[in-house]
């Protein structure tokens, strides 16, 4: 790989690995991404990642370099167990996704670990996506939503009960309508989406987190209401609105990035 951008305070590892992305592979310190019909690699070699098959402009949006992350780790570490969390992963950055591929994604991701998440979403690609021909090697594309037309093209998904969830959403959902949702407040923007069957709150909070540039979105899985609820409200069983408040107020309006570092910190370490 021949380009290359220096970037401060940055691990492509953790940043890849966190379980907010899933189109990946790696293959020794190479990272072969997938997002869209694109692909490219990159490798990181002290502060400098090398990419082939993208350009800068494209690697900037993608790990949302325009950010000003050091303000926002500013905010958010006035909470110590944030902080704690970004001293152990100091360089895990949020990635910028294309709306429909992370709707989908985490459509997907319901009940399932990350292996298998990764696994349904190959397949769905392979089922419905586009062939692309990279170097001697075949994959394919992630499918547009008109690309997915009926229940028979998702049996080998193996999506479980979430198929009619995938069918549905790319018969009522378009890109333009999801780009659309930015120009929305945030409790706007998530209750659109979760009138679409399958997408309750952990999955509208990932879209807009993820791909919408919703800082303030905070999903809410397991491990993160676990941590919640063991670190901040001493293993007290706390209603969902209870929690909501507590985290808009506490984390506030980067509370997606504090949400990154913890969720990664306590599913390596929270027991």
């Amino acid at each position: 790989m021949t380009h290359r951008i220096k970037i401060a305070s940055f691990s492509l590892k953790d940043t890849m690995e966190c379980g907010q992305f899933f189109r990946y592979t790696k293959l020794e310190d190479i990272y072969t991404v997938q997002s869209g019909d694109r692909v490219f690699s990159l490798q990181q070699k002290g502060p400098y990642v090398f990419f082939e098959g993208v350009d800068e402009s494209t690697l900037v949006r993608f790990f949302r370099l325009e950010d000003d992350f050091e303000s926002i780790m500013r905010d958010i570490e006035r909470d110590p167990v944030v902080r704690e969390a970004r001293r152990r992963y100091p360089g895990l950055r949020l990635i910028r996704q294309d709306p429909w591929e992370c709707l989908v994604s985490f459509l997907c991701s319901s009940a399932k670990a990350i292996s298998h998440i990764r696994a349904v979403i190959e397949n769905l690609c392979r089922s419905s996506g586009r062939k692309i021909l990279c170097g001697s090697t075949v994959t394919y594309g992630f499918p547009e939503p008109s690309c997915i037309r009926n229940p028979e093209q998702l049996e080998p998904v193996k999506a479980g009960f979430r198929a009619p969830y995938l069918l549905n959403a790319s018969r009522c959902v378009d890109r333009q309508h999801l780009l659309e949702l930015k120009n929305l407040s945030y409790d706007k923007a998530r209750a659109d989406l979760m009138k679409l069957p399958g997408v309750g709150k952990k999955v509208a909070d990932c879209t807009l987190l993820y791909s919408l540039d919703f800082l303030e979105a905070f999903p809410v899985d397991t491990w993160i209401k676990k941590g919640l609820q063991k670190v901040y409200f001493s293993e007290r069983q706390v209603g969902e609105k209870a929690m909501e408040k507590f985290v808009s107020e506490h984390f506030g309006p980067c509370a997606g990035y504090a949400q990154l570092y913890l969720y990664h910190d306590w599913r390596k370490h929270l027991s």
